[in-house]
């Protein structure tokens, strides 16, 4: 009476892993092997400088009637952003992000009772995107000159098409970088790197102002004795 015993052998080395199955036939002992997928982690880095900025700028005007108030906001904000448009020649990008307006009273501190103002406030923030950060100094002076009251912050960051590209870059070297670690231990294993079968990106690449952007990948091999 023939008997089938099958046999599964689970090897796992630095953070990766290979299934061996292999069926053996007690009468011949032939021994049929599926090919082994090898799974390795790999990442790369690289040092990003910022390709442009974003300014936003925010401007707070007081009226006892609505109407002036939204008349003397509109006016300051286009003389800021024409002065702003005139002294910077590199490519801009200005809107407004948020407007509000709002009935509003102030209070006396030494007299909680007695109200100082009872009007309208307005407040306009606005957005100034540069290509060139050397202008980020200039386009504050500007808009402060001409009465915007608050600079809210300063956001520099990578054009979309230059992290797009990095991007791209990273990943076939953290792909290259997998394909070094488990050549390496295969070696000692007595085994090797036959081909590629699948390569998964991993969503945690990110990148900062003078930083590293980094990415990660974790790629799949099929991989073989090495005296096959």
């Amino acid at each position: 009476m023939k008997g089938i015993v099958v046999l599964l052998i689970t090897l796992m080395t630095l953070k990766s892993q290979f299934i061996k199955t292999s069926t053996l036939n007690l009468c011949d002992a032939n021994i049929y092997l599926r090919p082994d997928i090898y799974y390795v982690q790999g990442s790369a880095s690289t040092i990003i400088e910022p390709t442009q900025a974003v300014v936003t700028l925010e401007l707070e005007v007081k009226n006892q009637k609505a109407q002036n108030a939204l008349q003397e906001a509109a006016q300051i904000a286009e003389n800021a952003v024409n002065a702003i448009k005139e002294n910077c020649k590199g490519e801009l990008k200005i809107q407004t992000a948020d407007f509000t307006i709002q009935p509003h009273q102030e209070y006396s501190q030494s007299q909680p009772a007695y109200v100082t103002f009872s009007g309208f406030i307005v407040n306009n923030r606005i957005t100034v995107e540069t290509k060139n950060i050397n202008d980020v100094g200039k386009i504050i002076d500007v808009a402060v000159k001409h009465k915007v009251n608050k600079v809210n912050g300063i956001q520099f960051d990578v054009s979309k098409e230059e992290k797009k590209r990095l991007k791209d870059v990273l990943v076939e070297q953290a792909i290259e970088d997998a394909k070094h670690t488990g050549s390496i231990v295969l070696k000692g294993l007595n085994m090797k790197i036959e081909s590629v079968k699948s390569v998964q990106i991993i969503q945690n690449y990110g990148y900062g102002v003078g930083s590293e952007m980094n990415q990660q990948v974790s790629v799949g091999f099929v991989i073989s004795a090495l005296d096959q």
